[in-house]
């Protein structure tokens, strides 16, 4: 079970991130700072990631879900000397630990880099270490000349490297603080541990506000830090002696600075049930269908539209939405991309190989060559993959791997490991696929409503087409609402949040072909 990403490395914590290989880890070793005159002081005297001021010694943070604590972070940022190198060594350790339908799922992520102790340094190693729920993991990266070699190291499997084109600034060791005490913005690559791949951050300052704890008036700084692209980003309030005073996601997420005792005491928290959206009456799982649903609490850089959803303006401030069900145009062979085109001008992100979706290895090359078989055009294909995955995985709940070759070892997960394996089948034969995640009519713990679910797109007759195969749809139906990405950075904030005013199925327009529904899988 994996719940959605709060974006950035922070709360990468539901997801196990991997690590990489550095130089040789060493106790600490405290060592009295250069003089300042060699530190390439910030412009104009402002600070630099060097001088920042910071609190003393590890912090500690309580990882709220919905007003329940589910996790907790440790954070801290030392310079030291390394193999007679000074450097900036940044670690945070993460921990998440809930239940899904009822099951405990512990995930702990610890991660370590190095960076040249200078202001535009450079990063220069790293590890992730990643145990629990999506598989232990270890990956290992150094970095030179832009570029840097990830090993990943998992029991019972033979290592696997994998090389990054990137430069990761020095800067990035702590943007937040650093964008607030310059009221600026910090811009610059990241690599996500989790897929092992590089992501274009940008940290700015906000404004200025006074908050007002325990009595005390105290002005401090806002800061907002996404991926480029992202429409939801996270929200810190730093004061001005460095202390982060909390980290916001919409109101779905929130990060608080505790002392360790109380931040490592968590909550019993079920994360599914917690993340559920009630409804006002059952919904059908029939193809073709379509069905409009007033959201609150949905942000407008959210009503995207879509070939299957289109958005309007509703009363309120409310967003009208209607999801569109029906047999693509590749339903028709005639009109079916032919499979050895697939990947024709497509976007290179759709067909390539990642840390998580390895499409490469070569057993999942050998599987996806065998299950489209003569299949001629990619829909085609790809209806055979979804149904394979289908029948293939036993659905299981709590029992995640973040890797695809992993999934397909395991025989066992949830949505996002079916979705996961589609997208990486799919891909293999070179078919542009990608991950998306949203809400999905089920039942959970005796409850129907819409839960966070993990499904699947790919690309055939010029138009994308939803399928889904944790529950074996060809047309994933219309009560599939699709809000991000399979990286689900940006929806967190919606946890708790989001609300379904009210429904209305639409009359059918064509003799309904009724769909797979299993009352599991959802996330």
């Amino acid at each position: 079970m994996k719940m959605p990403r709060p974006a950035a490395s922070l709360l990468a914590l539901s997801l196990a991130a991997p690590l990489a290989g550095c130089p040789e880890q060493r106790s600490r070793t405290e060592v009295k700072p250069p003089p300042q005159a060699t530190l390439a002081a910030g412009t104009a005297g402002a600070p630099d990631v060097l001088t920042l001021r910071r609190p003393a010694g590890p912090e500690y943070f309580g990882f709220y879900v919905g007003g329940k604590k589910a996790g907790w972070l440790r954070t801290d940022l030392t310079r030291e000397l390394r193999d007679g190198k000074d450097v900036l060594v940044a670690r945070e350790t993460m921990v998440l630990k809930v239940k899904t339908d009822g099951r405990p799922v512990e995930r702990r992520q610890e991660e370590e880099r190095i960076f040249e102790a200078r202001p535009g340094g450079r990063l220069l190693s790293f590890t992730a270490d990643m145990r629990g729920d999506g598989g232990d993991r270890l990956l290992r990266g150094t970095c030179a000349r832009g570029r840097c070699t990830v090993k990943v190291e998992s029991p019972g499997r033979a290592p696997v490297e994998r090389v990054l084109e990137v430069t990761v600034p020095s800067e990035q060791a702590d943007p937040a603080r650093l964008a607030a005490a310059r009221r600026t913005t910090v811009r610059g690559p990241v690599i996500e541990t989790l897929r092992i791949k590089v992501k274009q951050m940008e940290t700015s300052f906000v404004r200025r506000e006074k908050l007002v704890r325990g009595g005390a008036e105290e002005e401090v700084s806002v800061v907002a830090e996404q991926e480029v692209g992202d429409r939801m980003p996270l929200e810190y309030r730093i004061a001005d002696d460095g202390r982060v005073l909390d980290i916001r996601q919409g109101d779905g997420l929130v990060v608080l600075p505790e002392p360790e005792a109380r931040a490592t005491s968590l909550e019993d928290v079920d994360l599914p049930l917690l993340g559920r959206v009630a409804l006002p009456r059952p919904l059908p799982s029939d193809v073709p269908a379509k069905i409009t649903y007033d959201l609150a609490g949905l942000p407008r850089p959210f009503w995207t539209n879509s070939e299957r959803q289109r958005f309007e303006a509703g009363p309120n401030g409310t967003a009208r939405l209607t999801v569109t069900a029906r047999a693509p145009a590749a339903a028709d062979p005639a009109r079916d991309t032919p499979l050895a085109q697939a990947g024709r001008g497509a976007d290179p992100a759709d067909l390539a190989a990642t840390g998580a979706v390895d499409s490469d290895a070569p057993e999942i090359v050998a599987l996806a060559r065998e299950i489209a078989g003569d299949a001629p055009g990619a829909y085609a294909a790809a209806k055979r993959l979804n149904e394979h995955v289908h029948r293939l995985l036993t659905t299981t709940m709590g029992a995640s791997q973040d890797r695809a070759s992993d999934v397909l070892r395991a025989r066992q997960g949830d949505c996002s490991e079916h979705a996961l394996l589609t997208v990486a089948l799919a891909r293999a034969i070179g078919i542009p696929a990608r991950e998306v995640y949203g809400l999905v009519y089920s039942r959970m713990g005796g409850q129907e409503g819409l839960y966070w679910h993990d499904w699947v797109e790919i690309r055939s007759a010029g138009e994308w087409i939803a399928i889904d195969p944790t529950f074996g749809q060809p047309v994933a139906d219309a009560t599939h609402i699709a809000l991000s990405g399979g990286d689900r950075s940006e929806v967190g904030g919606l946890l708790t949040a989001l609300k379904v005013m009210a429904v209305e199925v639409h009359p059918p327009e064509a003799t309904p072909q009724r769909a797979v529904r299993p009352a599991s899988g959802v996330k």
